[in-house]
């Protein structure tokens, strides 16, 4: 087939650097060639023709190429095209010196990893192609660089099997409530609903003629019924386009990301009818998901190229999500209200196509399970990083205030410091709690410094400040008669009786070593005790 003038252009060497070897260095031309995978690409059609062998090239007498066709590829799906762009090569084979060994050409046609043709030409017959046998069911992987030179070359996308039954997102979801409730058929509303998801046209067409309708809503409950029953129980599925982030030539994988860690699935309908909620959204873990795709360097710079056009490459990933929810988490689905559920990843499939018959890898569970674990090991760290922080600021604050209290405070601090550290209280005089206490006639906090006058739990007296009793719980230390204490609790005060005592019920108290608490004041003990008090 003669070449035209359209068809001149349309091969360019893809090594640029190995060229230039060439016309320097004649001596090294095999070598060069040898170090790229690539002898031809075509810029118009989007494909590219590899040697299936690199390391032979053009060295043999009988060459073998593959025509890479991908789902970016154009105008390139039928024989009669592959053949008028394979006999392109015959100017490129006549004149390229590297190729004069080149006695004829085996060219095998790979439409996304499956060979549909092979083609044959030969030097005698001018590079004119033909088709050399029919093409195979089977699928046939076709050497690449990196599986010559090493053993673990990632494999060619295989087709995926159909897709399961259940529908993904929210419809998938229907299909579970379904299942569980089985009374939902007869809604309307649910009907309503499906039949417009999946009947769409039938929907359509039988507006205004309520018998046409009746047919249309009884399909619809029919296929539902089957889909529920064919459902996994718990088992859900979500169709998402994520993002295929930098190569990590680390991990020799490429991230595929999912921000986020909350998924929302909403429906059109309105379904409040059925007492169903129109948005549900389920927590699949604690941070954002990052997906490993394991793919060799060089097949990886292939694989972007190959997603490569006008410069852009798209980096959309079509993705299913698979997860359970547990039965008693689905139970509360019940309701209209929002909710968010708890589920957890138990699959992840990325596809190269977006009819999700390409798939490119699978992440299993055990896999998900350890992202999982480092999920959560990452959220204990951080929290345990927060937690010493605002330790450490606490102390450092409750140091500075127990600098500049007085005694009040000081003494006040050794039963009143809150939890965090930032309280700063003083001691309360029995008559502003007595006063406060009738007032409100009823229990007030308060804290105070006494000195016992009895021993024991219950009905303590006091000499200091005297007309007050002590009760102590069973958590405290039972009260020394004689001694001095620091003392928080609720004061309460009979409210008949001329001057009655008042009563505290205890809930903290310190016992000192000196007289009017002398000992409580050192701001060094104070200190020491308060941070053992934070850090536990």
């Amino acid at each position: 087939m003669p070449l035209t003038m359209h068809s001149a252009p349309m091969w360019r060497r893809f090594a640029f650097a190995s060229v230039a070897s060439i016309a320097l260095l004649p001596v090294v031309s095999t070598l060069a060639i040898a170090q790229t995978a690539t002898f031809a690409h075509s810029k118009h059609h989007n494909v590219e023709i590899n040697f299936a062998d690199p390391t032979t090239a053009c060295a043999a007498s009988t060459l073998r190429l593959t025509m890479q066709i991908t789902p970016q590829s154009q105008e390139i799906d039928t024989l009669e095209q592959q053949l008028h762009l394979a006999n392109a090569l015959g100017s490129k084979l006549s004149t390229d010196s590297n190729c004069n060994n080149v006695q004829s050409v085996d060219l095998a046609v790979m439409q996304n990893g499956t060979q549909t043709h092979s083609l044959h030409a030969t030097r005698s017959d001018n590079w004119k192609f033909v088709e050399a046998a029919p093409a195979t069911n089977a699928a046939q992987e076709v050497p690449t660089q990196e599986s010559t030179t090493t053993p673990s070359a990632a494999p060619i996308p295989q087709p995926e099997a159909p897709p399961p039954a259940t529908p993904d997102g929210y419809m998938g979801l229907l299909a579970l409530l379904v299942q569980k409730n089985p009374a939902l058929l007869g809604n309307e509303a649910v009907q309503t609903c499906w039949a417009r998801h999946f009947f769409e046209q039938d929907y359509i067409n039988a507006r205004g003629n309520d018998f046409r309708q009746h047919e249309v809503a009884n399909k619809a409950k029919l296929d539902l019924e089957r889909i529920s029953h064919q459902s996994a129980s718990g088992q859900l599925r979500a169709d998402l386009t994520l993002n295929l982030g930098q190569y990590d030539f680390n991990t020799s994988s490429f991230p595929v990301v999912l921000n986020g860690s909350v998924l929302s699935l909403s429906s059109n309908c309105d379904l409040s009818a059925a007492q169903l909620p129109n948005q549900v959204s389920f927590k699949l873990g604690e941070d954002n998901f990052s997906f490993p795709l394991p793919m060799p360097s060089a097949q990886a710079e292939q694989f972007l190229k190959q997603r490569t056009r006008y410069g852009y490459i798209n980096r959309d990933m079509p993705v299913t999500l698979f997860f359970s929810v547990a039965e008693p988490e689905l139970a509360k689905l019940n309701t209209p209200d929002f909710h968010i559920v708890p589920v957890e990843l138990t699959s992840v499939k990325i596809y190269n196509d977006n009819a999700r018959k390409e798939l490119l890898g699978t992440i299993g569970s055990e896999t998900l399970a350890g992202m999982r674990k480092a999920q959560a090991d990452a959220q204990a760290a951080h929290l345990a990083k927060e937690a010493a922080q605002k330790r450490a600021e606490n102390l450092r604050m409750m140091s500075e205030r127990v600098q500049s209290a007085n005694r009040s405070e000081k003494l006040a601090m050794w039963v009143g410091q809150d939890h965090n550290g930032y309280g700063l209280p003083s001691l309360d005089t029995m008559r502003s709690v007595r006063t406060s206490a009738s007032l409100r006639n009823q229990p007030v906090p308060a804290i105070l410094l006494v000195q016992t006058d009895s021993s024991g739990r219950k009905q303590v007296e006091t000499k200091w400040p005297g007309k007050l009793t002590l009760a102590v719980p069973q958590d405290q230390p039972a009260l020394s008669s004689g001694t001095w204490y620091i003392v928080q609790g609720q004061v309460s005060v009979p409210s008949k009786g001329d001057f009655p005592d008042a009563t505290m019920a205890v809930q903290t108290l310190h016992a000192c070593t000196q007289d009017q608490c002398k000992d409580a004041e050192d701001p060094q003990a104070l200190a020491t005790a308060l941070q053992a008090q934070t850090t536990h």
